[in-house]
């Protein structure tokens, strides 16, 4: 059986099988219409075809896997991944489940889609301090894509549609929402711009300690605007957290402006948690999606958080999954938030060496993970 070409929670899932026994995987094609050939050749139950990434979901034994792993028409077979709810997993993961900090009194801006009236942040103490619109100048708060939501529950939601299941990682901080993207998760360098520069000349004014941008552009070369931005907002005592982008597993992918050796860079990993929402540090591997570094020759990222199903507030719906490194970024901003709540006179600086001081290596290649993923320490 090729090691290499099946993830290892489904070698997990396989080498408890029963004699006879099926187990549900992903199987990528490198040609698809040959391994459809092969699949039906060999009486593999097929449940479903994917065309559009050439992949097929099926019912396999040990031995069909075995067999399906040595052949040159299969890219990579992966675990039938569920979505679940995730928030009271990442918190275990992250060790922030029993602490009784909240992020009261802290204020983070979120450069992203916007914003939707989602009860998590409502209900209670209205916790959307301000809100201001770099693409359509409205004075309501909105959310016309539905990631900006996401990202502020992930990092601030107050769990209250789920009986605090789907908390965030600070659900007491107070949000400051930046809409600089549009409907299309997509914005141009002076709408990013523009909404650092407000965080800039007013971080002050509104107390903002924390900017999370989960948003990546290719870089520039030294002088790339977008990350000169985010480095005067850290020379001002803004903590400021971007995510390193989606482009693995190729190296020198991380974008601007996680390409700034000053900023807290986040990188994804997946926990591979089991259907009872266990999990396993042995299990925990670096998301194929999360881009690589080095960057400018220095490494990146400088750390990674959980990346893959993780559920948030929705607009359509109370909530939804999502995977990516801008989901894993705001976890570290509310960990941030957490910080200068116990101590709201930490540099960014020193924020960003407890972090990486906390951090458990998961591959020791510090262009997949830089340190690891931090865990909580009072």
């Amino acid at each position: 059986m090729k090691n290499d070409k099946i993830d290892s929670l489904l070698l997990h899932s396989v080498r408890a099988l029963s004699s006879g026994g099926k187990v549900d995987c992903i199987a990528r094609a490198r040609d698809y219409k040959r391994l459809q050939n092969i699949l039906h050749n060999k009486n593999i139950e097929i449940v479903r075809s994917y065309n559009f990434i050439g992949s097929f979901w099926i019912k396999v034994t040990r031995s069909e896997l075995s067999s399906l792993s040595s052949s040159a028409s299969v890219e990579y077979i992966y675990s039938l991944s569920k979505a679940c709810t995730l928030m009271h997993v990442a918190k275990n993961v992250l060790n922030v489940q029993n602490t009784n900090l909240t992020g009261d009194g802290i204020n983070i801006a979120f450069i992203d889609t916007g914003i939707y009236s989602h009860l998590d942040f409502l209900l209670g103490k209205k916790r959307v301090k301000y809100f201001k619109d770099f693409i359509h100048d409205r004075k309501n708060p909105y959310d016309d894509n539905g990631h900006g939501t996401f990202v502020a529950g992930v990092c601030a939601g107050g769990g209250n549609m789920s009986g605090g299941r789907q908390a965030g990682i600070a659900p007491k901080s107070s949000i400051i929402s930046l809409k600089a993207l549009n409907s299309g998760g997509e914005a141009s360098a002076d709408k990013i711009l523009n909404a650092m520069e407000w965080v800039y000349d007013n971080h002050k004014q509104q107390d903002i300690k924390v900017v999370c941008m989960s948003f990546g552009s290719e870089p520039l070369g030294f002088n790339d605007p977008i990350m000169s931005g985010a480095e005067a907002l850290w020379a001002e005592g803004v903590v400021v957290i971007a995510a390193a982008g989606n482009s693995g597993p190729e190296y020198q992918t991380i974008k601007s402006p996680g390409v700034s050796s000053k900023i807290i860079t986040v990188g994804g990993f997946d926990d591979n948690r089991f259907d009872d929402d266990s999990f396993k540090e042995d299990f925990f591997e670096v998301a194929n999606f999360s881009s690589r570094g080095p960057a400018f020759a220095r490494y990146k990222p400088d750390l990674v958080a959980p990346s893959v199903d993780i559920i948030s507030c929705g607009i359509k719906k109370p909530y939804i999954p999502l995977s990516g490194t801008s989901v894993a970024t705001p976890m570290i901003a509310g960990m941030a938030a957490l910080m200068l709540e116990k101590d709201k006179s930490l540099s960014p600086d020193e924020i960003k060496r407890r972090l990486i001081r906390s951090c458990h290596p998961i591959t020791f290649n510090r262009n997949l993970e830089g340190y690891g993923w931090p865990v909580w320490n009072e």
